[in-house]
Order: C-alpha cells, then sequence, then structure tokens
C-alpha cells in the first residue's frame, strides 16, 4: 500500500516569477546540481512557450544513507526524476512528478498544481510506493519525509534563483 504525499510551499512572488525560473534552462542545470552530498546532473529539457518537461538524475551517496536501505541495497541510490508542467494562464500552472529509485522497487509518482498571481502557491500531491514486504511503508515513510525536505530545498534555491536574476 503507497504512502500518501500532500504538501505546499509558497514563494513570495508570483506565477510569472515562478514561470520563469522553471521555464529557464540555466535554473535547472543549477539546480540538477545539487550539493556534494547529494550530487545530480541535468539529462534533458524540452522548454516552450507553454510548458516545460525536464529529466534530471541525482546521486545519494552510499555512506549517506540509513540502514534501512542500506540493508536492501549496496553502493550509491541513482534517482530518476521527471518534472513535466503547463503554463495554463498568468496565474495557473500544472503538471506532474515522478521518481524512479535505479535498482530498488520505489517509485514516487504525484501531482504539482500552482496559483497565484502576486504570491505563488504550489502544492505537490502524491504517493510514494516501495514493493517490499513487511518494511516497505517503514521506507515509503522515510522517502516521503525527504521528499517534503527536497520539495522545500528547492523552493529555498528557487527564491535565491529568482532574487539573483531578476
Amino acid at each position: 500500500m503507497a504512502t500518501k504525499l500532500r504538501h505546499t510551499i509558497t514563494f513570495p512572488f508570483g506565477m510569472a516569477a515562478y514561470v520563469a525560473a522553471v521555464s529557464d534552462t540555466e535554473y535547472w542545470k543549477a539546480l540538477s546540481v545539487g550539493s556534494p552530498e547529494a550530487p545530480g546532473e541535468l539529462e534533458s529539457t524540452d522548454i516552450t512557450d507553454t510548458g516545460a518537461e525536464v529529466h534530471l538524475i541525482q546521486r545519494i551517496p552510499g555512506d549517506k544513507l540509513p540502514p534501512a536501505v542500506t540493508a536492501l541495497v549496496s553502493g550509491d541510490l541513482a534517482v530518476k526524476r521527471s518534472v513535466i508542467m503547463a503554463f495554463l494562464a498568468d496565474d495557473h500552472t500544472t503538471g506532474s512528478f515522478d521518481a524512479d529509485v535505479t535498482g530498488t522497487p520505489a517509485t514516487t509518482k504525484g501531482t504539482i498544481d500552482a496559483t497565484g498571481a502576486d504570491e505563488c502557491t504550489v502544492v505537490f500531491t502524491g504517493s510514494v510506493n516501495v514493493r517490499i514486504p513487511l518494511v516497505g511503508g517503514k521506507i515509503e515513510k522515510m522517502i516521503a519525509e525527504n521528499l517534503v525536505g527536497l520539495f522545500d530545498a528547492e523552493r529555498d534555491f528557487t527564491i535565491a534563483w529568482h532574487d539573483e536574476h531578476s
């Protein structure tokens, strides 16, 4: 049974600034680099006036993984992420996200709904599924907690990006 995920973030700027960031390939390149603890790379972007499709890989070094995960997999984890967004109106953007952890039975998928002309609010709704009997639910909860942290970190990155590039 999948673990449900719902998280809301808010930006101190409107939809136009949010779309300007997420429709910039340089934004995604900088975001995907990550940190030494979780380095990443941008696989591809397809950005138009009406939307964006982004694919990136983030790596988590094996020595940074919790024991519940290292008991099941050895070495580093590669997380393949996709984000697809449609820029619907001046105050509304919608889309989807998914992530697969290579070599594991763990998947995450959900929707993105962004609204607000003056202050942008983004709601992530989805689920985490780990198909391992007995311990899958525990790992799902850990992944869901880490996703909330990721969404918050990406909000902070986006605010800093906006401040630097506007």
